[in-house]
Formats: structure tokens, C-alpha cells, sequence
């Protein structure tokens, strides 16, 4: 390449952990991994200590550290914490290409025409980006992407490294054949390519790129062809500057802090008409949000709100209130939950209420179709009139949900928040022991305890093999009162949990019809019995 392409690379070690620390409020010093499908896939330097090694399986880095804290890893989590760190740098050099959270790329030479010199735009960024907090992120200069990523590897904490133009080749020689595992192209890299190499003897990129390129594409196709360019220093990258989005969010701060739920409310209506205003000029409109409440101790209470369509400024505030009546109740026990006034107090105030938008989408998606799909407009209103006095908990809405008993299937919901999806309830699979069709009118919220009775008077039971003492005669719903069975079904088994040898967890299921003709699902662990529902 006669011209290459020079790359400023900005890198904040550790930031997947750093992520979960600050969001976690977890100290520096603790054992710290993240782990995503049961592997971790970053932790701490005192957990590095211990053993804990990226790739192993949860129950192994438990085996050698017992302290260690595991935690999801969230890459949205990350992209959202590093956003200020990528205004940083776009503050100073326009054009920011996000390779993933922590690194970033932007062209030098714009940045060196500006400033004067290379070194010099490296210690502008360098300084601007430590003022945010970053006081360990190092950047490098060099040919390509990939030469620069490896130099900002090879930087101490705090400090800067310059490839000079036309020597990245030279500086990748040293580095190891394991780079292309670690970097941002290791899922390009993934597979037999690299151990083979180092069996052949290759263990440095000098080595690789000293070999022929016709061999090495022949003999690893378009992987082997790529690795040998990159080992070359002859990478062409392509640097997308990332679109600057719209700041969404309601940020509103108290100075002094408040501690009255409803004046803090006020407070906020106008940045929420606002927001609310910025997404309908947008044709937008959001149906999830994320809001979080700081307090004058430091404490954040983060909390995310879903909406079954779009949600309004008066929806939005009615979140933020719920989300204050319920850090109130944490610090207050004795608030009685049936009702609110508007003197009710937080036991730690208020210094900042943040809303952002979490899921965002054209208008043009979710208009309604010709004869609606929404209730009436004044259904909703009068329903969410009474969810105001009644509390957000006050009113629900109901779906069905996969289980085996009947009222695991009753999946509720506070009006206004959206139903789960498939995914969530779970319908599509097969949960072996379910009741089939046609399911009962009337299923009640708690099992009901009843008696059934043999000709004698006697209880019947059922023993390990599903074995009745006795023909079920006379049914017991309340007191001494009985109706004869004039007919019955059963059993059959629910078999939930059969891992474990707990003697409820083993139940069976009976239909009976007594002799006013009314039929009862009924429920029995052997002894005990109880009704379920019932058929109208």
C-alpha cells in the first residue's frame, strides 16, 4: 500500500467489567466475572488472580474462586455506559468508528492536520478522555485497524503508542499467532486455522507473513488469506463514522433535592412533554422505557416500564410516580398501600430522574388498522382512572401462560404494562401432565380444601402407583355437608419437579360430578385433596 490508511485507536481495558461495577455497585477489589450461556467472557483482575480464566464454564471458576460474584453479561448495558466516553472523543475528532464498548477507532490524519502532529492529537484525546473518568484508557497510532488495535494492547495504563507510516509489519512480526483469538475479528478467526499453525511451528505473524500467500490461501482458503494480510500489515479498513442518535431522555435535576413524590412529579412534567414532543416531530413512538431515580445517598434505583402500545406524557409520569411510591414504601414499612396523598414522602430525596427510551420505532408500524386493534378510548380511560385509585397494582390484565396447573397458566399483568410474548409464556411447549381441553369455566386463585370419602365415611387415597383405597362416593367442599359422586375420572398423574422427593410435588388430578350435577377438577398428593375448578 503506497498510502495506507493511518487509524488513532482509543482502548478502555476492562470495560465489560467496569460496566458491571459501576452498574452493580460492586467494589473494585471483589472477584468479578460475567458470564453469557454458562461461559465467562470477562472477569476481574482479582478474580484473574484466583485462577478465573475467559472460557470456563461457571461451576469451574466457582471451584477456584468460591468468592467470585457472577453476573449476565449485558452488552446494552456497556454500548450505554460507553456513550459518553464516544462523545468524548467526537468532541475532539469527528467521525468515531465503534468496533464494540471500550474501543474505538477515528482517522488520524484529519486529527493530525488539526492539531499539528500526531503525538500531539493523541495527548488532547488522551487528556479529554481521562476527564471522563477513564484514567487507564491508552491509545495507539498505526496502519490499519488491525495494527492499531494490537498497539493499543501493547500501551501501558495511561500512555500512547505510534507505529510510524509503513513500519506495522515490522511491529506485528513479534506479536504471538494467538492475536487473531483475542481481538475484534476472533470470531472470524475461530476455528482449527490458528492451532494448526502453531502445530506447523508458526508461532509469530513474522513467521506467517514470511510464508507464501498463494500456499497459505490454498491450503486455509479465505481465513488463511486474510490472516496472511493482517500479518502482512496490509490491512484496508473501512472506517464507518457511527451516526450520531438523537439524545431521547428527560434528565431532570434537583437542586436542592426533593423528597415529596408529587412535587418531584411537577418537576418533571417538562422535560417529559418534551421528550414525548422530540419522538411524535421524529414519527416515533417508544413502548418501553428505562427510568432511573438517583437519591441524595448515592443510591440509583433503575427500573425498566414496557407498554402494550405507545406511551403518552401522562403514561410516562404515572411510571415515574409508581416507581417513587414504591421507593417509598421501602422506606417506609408502615405506608399503608390502599391509598396516596399528596404529602407522601421519600425517606431519601431526590437529586436526579433520568428517562430514556428503551425501544423506539416508527410511527408508520403501529398505526391502527381500519377497524382498530386497541380498546375503545374511553375503556381505557375510565380503566386507567381506576388504576389511579387503586394503585398500579390495583388493576390487571390476564393471558395464558404454559404450566400444569391451572393457575400457573393465569399470567397477570398491571394495566398499561405490555403482556409477555411467546417466548415468555411458554405456550408452544409440550408440559407432559397439563389438563386438556375443554378447560374448566371457573378456576379458582387458591386450591380449595376438600374431603373425599369412601361408601363408609372413610378418606380416600391414592397410593405410589396411583392406587385408590377406595371408590370415591361422597364429596366434602365445606363442614359436614356432603353430596354424593355419582360419577368420576381419574387419575391422572402432574408430575412436577420429579427431581425431588417432596411428597406435594407428586399430585394427581381427578374429575368428579356430584348429584347436582355440578363437575369439579379436584387435585390430591395422596391424602390431601383439594378443588382446582370448576365446570359450568
Amino acid at each position: 500500500m503506497r498510502f495506507p490508511v493511518r487509524v488513532l485507536m482509543v482502548w478502555c481495558p476492562g470495560w465489560p467489567i467496569r460496566t458491571a461495577q459501576l452498574a452493580q455497585g460492586q467494589p473494585v477489589d471483589e472477584p468479578l466475572a460475567l458470564v453469557s450461556k454458562g461461559i465467562v467472557v470477562a472477569c476481574s483482575e482479582s478474580a484473574l488472580s484466583e485462577g478465573v480464566t475467559i472460557g470456563l464454564r461457571v461451576r469451574q471458576a466457582q471451584h477456584r474462586c468460591p468468592d467470585l460474584t457472577v453476573l449476565p453479561h449485558d452488552p446494552d448495558q456497556e454500548a450505554r455506559v460507553f456513550e459518553p466516553v464516544l462523545r468524548a472523543i467526537e468532541d475532539r475528532v469527528p467521525g468515531v468508528h465503534l468496533l464494540q464498548p471500550g474501543l474505538a477507532a477515528v482517522r488520524a490524519s484529519g486529527a493530525s492536520r488539526f492539531y499539528g502532529g500526531e503525538q500531539i492529537a493523541v495527548d488532547v484525546l488522551l487528556e479529554h478522555v481521562h476527564a471522563q473518568g477513564v484514567a487507564d484508557a491508552r491509545i495507539s497510532v498505526a496502519d490499519g485497524l488491525f495494527a492499531a488495535e494490537q498497539a493499543a494492547y501493547t500501551a501501558l495504563p495511561g500512555e500512547s503508542v505510534i507505529v510510524p507510516v509503513g513500519e506495522s509489519a515490522r511491529f506485528l512480526a513479534g506479536l504471538s499467532i494467538d492475536v487473531f483469538e483475542a481481538g475484534v475479528d476472533a470470531a472470524f478467526f475461530s476455528g482449527r486455522m490458528p492451532g494448526l499453525l502453531r502445530k506447523l511451528g508458526i508461532r509469530d505473524l513474522g513467521a506467517l507473513a514470511a510464508l507464501p500467500r498463494a500456499q497459505v490461501h490454498n491450503r486455509f482458503g479465505v481465513t488463511g488469506l486474510r490472516a496472511h494480510q493482517l500479518a502482512s500489515g496490509e490491512d484496508v479498513p473501512t472506517l464507518v463514522a457511527r451516526a450520531v442518535p438523537r439524545e431521547l431522555i428527560a434528565r431532570t435535576v434537583f437542586e436542592p433535592s426533593c423528597d415529596q413524590v408529587e412535587n418531584v412529579i411537577a418537576l418533571c412534567s417538562k422535560e417529559i412533554e418534551q421528550l414525548v414532543g422530540t419522538l411524535v416531530d421524529s414519527a416515533l413512538v417508544c413502548n418501553e422505557i428505562r427510568c432511573r431515580v438517583h437519591a441524595d445517598s448515592g443510591a440509583m434505583q433503575e427500573r425498566v416500564w414496557r407498554h402494550p402500545w405507545q406511551f403518552t406524557a401522562a403514561d410516562l409520569l404515572d411510571r415515574i410516580r409508581w416507581q417513587l411510591q414504591d421507593l417509598a414504601i421501602q422506606g417506609l414499612d408502615k405506608l399503608d398501600h390502599r391509598g396516596w396523598s399528596d404529602d407522601e414522602c421519600l425517606s431519601d430525596g431526590v437529586t436526579l430522574v433520568e428517562v430514556t427510551p428503551e425501544s423506539v420505532d416508527a410511527a408508520a408500524h403501529h398505526a391502527e388498522g381500519l377497524w382498530g386493534d386497541r380498546p375503545d378510548e374511553h375503556v381505557v380511560r375510565t380503566v386507567t382512572q381506576l388504576q389511579h385509585q387503586l394503585g398500579y397494582d390495583g388493576v390487571l390484565t390476564c393471558t395464558v401462560g404454559g404450566g400444569r396447573l391451572l393457575n400457573e397458566r393465569r399470567i397477570l399483568r398491571p394495566w398499561g404494562d405490555a403482556l409477555p410474548d411467546a417466548r415468555e409464556r411458554r405456550t408452544e411447549q409440550p408440559w407432559p401432565g397439563s389438563l386438556p381441553g375443554p378447560a374448566p369455566a371457573a378456576v379458582f386463585t387458591q386450591a380449595r380444601v376438600i374431603e373425599v370419602l369412601a361408601e363408609a365415611g372413610e378418606p380416600v387415597t391414592v397410593g405410589s402407583r396411583d392406587a385408590l383405597s377406595g371408590t370415591p362416593t361422597w364429596l366434602c367442599l365445606s363442614g359436614t355437608h356432603r353430596s354424593r359422586i355419582t360419577a368420576w375420572a381419574g387419575p391422572w398423574p402432574v408430575r412436577q419437579r420429579w427431581w425431588r422427593t417432596a411428597k406435594q410435588q407428586q399430585l394427581s388430578r381427578f374429575q368428579l360430578i356430584d348429584e347436582q350435577t355440578q363437575a369439579w377438577l379436584v387435585l390430591t398428593d395422596g391424602s390431601q385433596w383439594w378443588a382446582e375448578a370448576r365446570y359450568d
